[in-house]
């Protein structure tokens, strides 16, 4: 059975919303008659999901503040108000184990991982604060609660997002304004490009083989036999925005095809 969700009238942000998962919810978004806005760096792949679906597409460098207010700015005046903000924008720019990293990725990972968040929150607050049905839903990680032994800077600024959801929850409850948490596990997003072109580089090996191998090696780890991919995580942020998810929040949800460990 398909659950079909009906949008129509809404006003949805969703930040790094050009590729993998975020233009995956994007388009999730779109297809249920949402009036959806995306911001992201690359100008070329926000041209082309605008064009081809017709979102509103904002250039931004988001670990800019006064770029987090233009984009709200922007979107809040072309939809006249906003109900649903999804802070999908997140990554690294290098990728190694605890030594690899110096000062500078530490604080890069949280500029663009944690302060991106908050910024965004706090320039959309004032304007959920006055819709019917106002949500928030961050993109976490699986990285934030069980972190392997690569990427410390990224896991890290994922374990505070999962925090920050839920401080956030119970700071906006009286407020009526929803906030949830999504985990994904190991799904084919940019980040995960980015760190085959790296050990493809390192190794001076086609990032093809890379690729293959890499996924291969991630596939045998998780119990669905798998790597994600965005459309496997959409479903779960539109219900999250629903009104059937009306007494839910402050709650971390996984999706990972089984490769968590645990159940918390």
């Amino acid at each position: 059975m398909t659950i079909r969700f009906d949008f129509s009238g809404k006003k949805v942000l969703i930040t790094g919303g050009s590729k993998g998962i975020g233009r995956a919810i994007a388009e999730k978004f779109i297809d249920a008659g949402a009036q959806v806005a995306i911001c992201a760096r690359g100008i070329e792949d926000l041209r082309e999901l605008q064009n081809k679906r017709g979102v509103l597409a904002v250039q931004a460098d988001v670990t800019k503040e006064e770029d987090v207010k233009k984009v709200i700015a922007h979107t809040v005046q072309h939809f006249n108000g906003l109900d649903i903000l999804v802070n999908n924008v997140g990554g690294a720019t290098q990728f190694g184990d605890f030594f690899d990293m110096k000062a500078q990725n530490w604080r890069d990972a949280f500029e663009l991982n944690v302060m991106s968040m908050v910024h965004f929150c706090k320039e959309a607050i004032p304007h959920l604060k006055v819709s019917q049905s106002p949500r928030i839903i961050n993109i976490s990680s699986i990285s934030g609660i069980e972190p392997g032994f690569y990427n410390p800077h990224y896991t890290s600024t994922k374990s505070s997002t999962i925090n920050f959801s839920k401080y956030l929850s119970n700071f906006l409850a009286s407020e009526k304004i929803l906030v949830n948490c999504v985990c994904p596990g190991s799904v084919e997003t940019d980040s995960w490009d980015k760190s085959v072109q790296q050990i493809s580089c390192e190794k001076n090996l086609p990032p093809e083989e890379v690729a293959r191998e890499m996924g291969s090696k991630e596939a045998l780890k998780i119990p669905l036999g798998r790597m994600g991919q965005g459309v496997d995580i959409s479903p779960l942020v539109l219900f999250l925005a629903s009104d059937e998810a009306s007494w839910i929040t402050g709650s971390c949800f996984h999706v990972n095809g089984g490769k968590m460990k645990g159940m918390c």
